[in-house]
């Protein structure tokens, strides 16, 4: 070894042996850093350098995954044995056959740190940055492996084919759950709002919504007959606070018209002082009606498109089902809109330990969310709609109804409507809760 010839010799072997392993960091942290980025990232990128070739290389690497990632794969397999062949064979020039072992255990100890773990902990936390620096090298290695690439694209079609599976050409789509993740850690890292983070799951649930869910519900609806006097309008108007008015004829299944309280205006004093019959049909305009399992997101495509305000909710046979406005439509989106006519609804108030008074009309999900219990959802949508499929009639006021481990009583009933119903959850009893077990509750 003191031939300064095997001395040169051995110092290119040893800088080979460090270049290896820097290759085998290089392309480790390659792999990572291109498939960290997502479309948004990618999107992102490119409307902020939108004539970057390096932006450009990356899509085209990220177009072809497949073929991105045999590249790295096969660049990266090649330097770990060269470098693990290379350090074998100094080990063995240096120190004897013993050195196999003592190489192959430095080796793995190396490679695994510094040609896997570091790189690849840096590419994940500057994956866009990386990723700009390695698309054009890693270009140049897919093009001219280019034919050994083919061989095992082949190689892997027909695995799929066996297997039956067809083999992923394209990245995946971002999916709407990866969204609401994002949503969320951006909430809970304080970038987002509380109020922003609701209006934007709102949305996303909005094309899903019918128009039965959201429609003020027959019951509910305040209607006045074609033969109601002017008086007596002006009265309803006054206390309801409402601007448009279905109007029926005979009965709320044959709506006719809707009534724009501010129709009433020129007409009030024409009527006071000529007394004349006050005919409602001549004023009234033309209703529009919607099927009750209507998506709300093309409801309001026709309220934009036809200026409208107020439709009626028709169900399956053809009768009224109930009501829906174009506030009850934005307010699926940006929440309650509260005016000086709104009551304050209070859906539910916490009476004692595991008891709840809820009203009626309370969401099945909302409820289940409360009490962290399951009530199935099966054709209906509310907790009334609940306890009437689950009895098959109008219940009694203090009647009560046994649910899995939970009791619940109705507190109102109106006009065969159920108003409050109070819901006791029972905790089963452990030996931590069982009174007097331990001497303490």
């Amino acid at each position: 070894m003191d031939d300064p010839l095997n001395l040169i010799i051995l110092t290119f072997e040893v800088i080979a042996l460090l270049g290896f392993i820097i290759l085998s960091a290089f392309f480790s942290g390659t792999e990572t850093a291109l498939f960290s980025l997502n479309k948004l990232q990618l999107k992102k990128m490119q409307k902020e350098e939108e004539d970057n070739w390096r932006i450009k290389s990356i899509i085209r690497l990220l177009d072809d995954p497949q073929r991105t990632l045999i590249s790295i794969l096969i660049g990266n397999m090649f330097v770990n044995i060269s470098a693990s062949s290379l350090a074998t064979y100094l080990a063995i020039k240096l120190i004897g056959n013993i050195g196999i072992g003592i190489a192959s255990g430095i080796m793995i100890f190396t490679i695994l740190v510094f040609g896997e773990i570091v790189p690849k902990s840096l590419a994940v936390a500057n994956a866009q940055a990386i990723s700009k620096k390695v698309a054009r090298p890693i270009e140049i290695i897919s093009t001219g492996l280019f034919p050994l690439i083919k061989i095992f694209k082949v190689i892997i079609s027909a695995l799929y084919f066996f297997i039956g599976k067809k083999s992923v050409k394209e990245r995946k789509e971002i999916t709407e759950e990866d969204l609401i993740t994002l949503i969320d850690a951006g909430k809970d890292e304080g970038v987002i709002e509380e109020q922003e983070k609701e209006m934007i799951r709102n949305i996303f649930e909005f094309s899903d919504t019918m128009v039965k869910e959201v429609m003020i519900p027959r019951v509910d609806m305040a209607c006045i007959s074609s033969d109601t006097r002017l008086d007596s309008i002006l009265k309803l108007i006054k206390k309801m606070g409402h601007s448009r008015i279905p109007v029926y004829e005979e009965t709320i299944d044959n709506i006719i018209g809707i009534l724009y309280a501010k129709d009433l205006l020129g007409i009030y004093r024409q009527w006071y002082t000529s007394k004349e019959k006050f005919d409602l049909k001549r004023i009234i305009r033309e209703p529009y009606f919607v099927p009750e399992n209507k998506k709300i997101d093309e409801l309001l495509d026709i309220f934009q498109k036809d200026r409208i305000q107020i439709a009626i909710a028709i169900d399956e046979y053809g009768g009224t089902a109930g009501l829906i406005t174009m506030e009850d439509v934005v307010e699926e989106v940006v929440g309650e809109i509260i005016d000086e006519y709104d009551k304050e609804i209070k859906l539910f108030e916490i009476d004692e330990d595991n008891t709840v008074i809820v009203d009626a009309i309370i969401g099945i999900d909302e409820i289940n969310e409360i009490l962290n219990i399951e009530i199935p959802e099966n054709g209906f949508e509310t907790l009334g709609g609940f306890i009437f499929d689950l009895l098959g009639r109008v219940p009694r006021k203090g009647e009560k109804i046994k649910y899995k481990n939970c009791q619940l009583i109705i507190e109102q009933v109106v006009k065969n409507r159920i108003r409050r119903v109070r819901i006791i959850k029972e905790i089963p009893q452990t030996e931590n809760n069982i009174p007097g077990k331990d001497g303490r509750r």
